[in-house]
């Protein structure tokens, strides 16, 4: 019904930030690396623990979606997402930016596996492969448009754009 395919293409464009925050400053990590004084490999940081925490936090906020609801886990994560991402943009440091990013992607971790379990909450069994196909398919765009969108803004700003 016209309800459940609302909730399926809003979770969608959710499931969109995971994957969009990880690669749109990807372009501008030379950049970052430049700006911050750092290395490689602590450049390199923001982006493995930003998807470890990924990982980590959809085990902590699956089963509070459970007990709490799946609207109050995902509006508290895009919350604190936001929240998040104005430091990130004046990170002192790199080491500041590495532990910003990291909170960053436990907070989105949130959306995603509540997003997802809204889903399956709403949908049929005979249903849900397909609504889980439109529901993960901005995950596969984001990769690829984030890049683009990222190294414009780094090359007509900077990397805290």
């Amino acid at each position: 019904d016209n309800k459940q395919k609302q909730i399926l293409y809003v979770s969608a464009g959710v499931a969109l930030l995971t994957p969009f925050t990880d690669t749109i400053y990807l372009p501008a990590l030379t950049s970052v690396k430049d700006s911050l004084q750092a290395s490689d490999a602590s450049v390199a940081l923001t982006v493995s623990l930003y998807l470890a925490a990924v990982g980590l936090g959809q085990i902590c906020f699956g089963p509070l979606s459970d007990r709490f609801g799946r609207l109050p886990v995902i509006f508290g994560c895009l919350i604190f997402y936001e929240i998040i991402t104005v430091p990130c943009i004046f990170a002192p440091s790199i080491l500041w930016l590495i532990f910003l990013r990291t909170l960053q992607g436990f907070c989105v971790s949130g959306t995603i596996v509540s997003a997802q379990a809204a889903i399956a909450d709403i949908y049929e069994e005979a249903e849900r492969g397909g609504a889980m196909g439109i529901f993960l398919a901005p995950m596969l765009i984001g990769p690829v448009i984030a890049p683009l969108i990222g190294g414009i803004l780094s090359a007509v700003f900077s990397w805290r754009a």
